[in-house]
């Protein structure tokens, strides 16, 4: 029987490309929605023996939702880090990456990607909540492979709120 996949579980990690060789991607925590936008461009050329159509490649994006969270220092710092990066004009690294897609012990299915964020936004709304938009040029196509995750990103995707706590009392003077 076929199964749908959910939305939650593709994530997005990311990286300074000029970190690569030290640094783990971070998940994008609290992401509440993105997409990734592939087009073509054509042009039409009328001949004497009909239309003639050359395609080429258009523009790549990325457009990416999270929520702000104040409570864990991590969460602020990956997103104004990001913030970081769209200001300074780097080159990043994006992963989407699948994470209920490896079976037993198997990689999990990921694209990879290349580019540059061209937009930041922190939308603040008196009502809601405050929720962070980003958009990123992707450079060419994007690769798509096998990746795993480190025991640290593991824990990221496991631990999206809270980490466990035993049911014993951990105060002082138990």
């Amino acid at each position: 029987m076929a199964s749908v996949i959910s939305g939650k579980d593709m994530l997005l990690f990311f990286r300074k490309r000029d970190d690569h060789a030290t640094a783990d991607a971070s998940k994008l925590r609290f992401q509440t929605e993105h997409s990734i936008s592939m087009e073509k461009e054509s042009d039409a050329t009328p001949t004497k023996d009909g239309i003639v159509v050359v395609v080429s490649d258009g523009e790549n994006t990325a457009d990416i939702s999270s929520l702000a969270y104040r409570e864990d220092d991590e969460t602020i710092e990956v997103w104004k880090e990001l913030k970081r990066n769209f200001q300074a004009n780097d080159l990043m690294e994006m992963w989407q990456v699948d994470i209920n897609s490896g079976l037993n012990g198997a990689d999990l299915d990921a694209d990879y990607f290349r580019g540059f964020f061209t937009s930041f936004e922190l939308s603040s709304a008196a009502d809601g909540n405050v929720e962070l938009s980003y958009t990123f040029a992707i450079n060419g196509n994007g690769v798509e492979g096998t990746d795993s995750l480190t025991p640290e990103q593991l824990a990221e995707v496991r631990n999206a709120q809270y980490d466990y706590e035993t049911l014993k009392a951990t105060g002082a003077g138990v």
